[in-house]
């Protein structure tokens, strides 16, 4: 086993609340014996959920869970999808397009050949059935070989770690505000010339090759974000 493949099985079980009721993860050597892995997997995995934020080390307690007190709060180094940031609340997604094309002028986003094959997503993403956000994303086909309209309108990052088995990795992104035109705001349900804060994510996997690149335009009532910080 990889570390990386271990700090992801650790992060989904962290974020199901599997270690809520100890505060922390088991110790390096039941880690060891329950995964089957070696210490310097462990190590490492662990390593990298502390630069995440996931957790952090108490000398002489082992490494502890950090508590995400931000409910209804989308954290900014997320990777996991706005799915898993709303747990208890209705995530849908009304799709507005989808369509086979050619990377074209978006190649170089993408770090991908002009010709490259992606599947390009338009739709606006719902929160207990109120508009939150739309959502532009292009993800490449060598990655993503098949998107449908019921899988698009639904969890993609769900599909991708699910049934297509892609382990993602991390993210760029480039957070901005701009004044929303009239279809954005009509979508929105605001008016022209409304903020909306824009975030521009480039999605790689775990490997480190880049898979999607996205914008999405949130409702500036509505969204929230936070991020963890180490003082250090």
């Amino acid at each position: 086993m990889k570390y990386r493949e271990l700090a992801k099985i650790l992060k989904v079980e962290i974020d199901k609340g599997k270690y809520r009721d100890t505060g922390k993860l088991p110790t390096e050597p039941e880690l060891m014996e329950q995964f089957g892995a070696t210490r310097y997997c462990v190590r490492n995995a662990i390593a990298l959920l502390a630069e995440l934020g996931d957790v952090y080390p108490v000398q002489g307690s082992g490494m502890f869970v950090r508590e995400n007190r931000r409910e209804g709060c989308l954290n900014i180094n997320g990777t996991r999808g706005m799915t898993s940031e709303f747990p208890g609340h209705s995530v849908s997604s009304k799709l507005i397009k989808l369509e086979q094309r050619e990377a074209g002028a978006d190649s170089a986003r993408l770090k991908c050949a002009a010709d490259a094959k992606v599947y390009s997503v338009s739709r606006l993403r719902l929160l207990d059935d109120e508009p939150f956000a739309i959502e532009y994303a292009l993800y490449l086909k060598e990655f993503v070989p098949y998107l449908s309209e019921e899988i698009a309108s639904g969890s993609i990052y769900a599909y991708i770690r699910e049934d297509l088995g892609l382990s993602t990795g991390f993210a760029d992104k480039l957070i901005y505000a701009r004044e929303l035109d009239h279809g954005r705001a009509d979508l929105l349900g605001l008016s022209a010339g409304d903020p909306a804060l824009v975030v521009e994510d480039d999605a790689y996997l775990a490997s480190g090759r880049m898979f999607n690149a996205g914008t999405v335009y949130y409702h500036y009532k509505k969204a929230t974000f936070f991020n963890f910080a180490d003082l250090k």
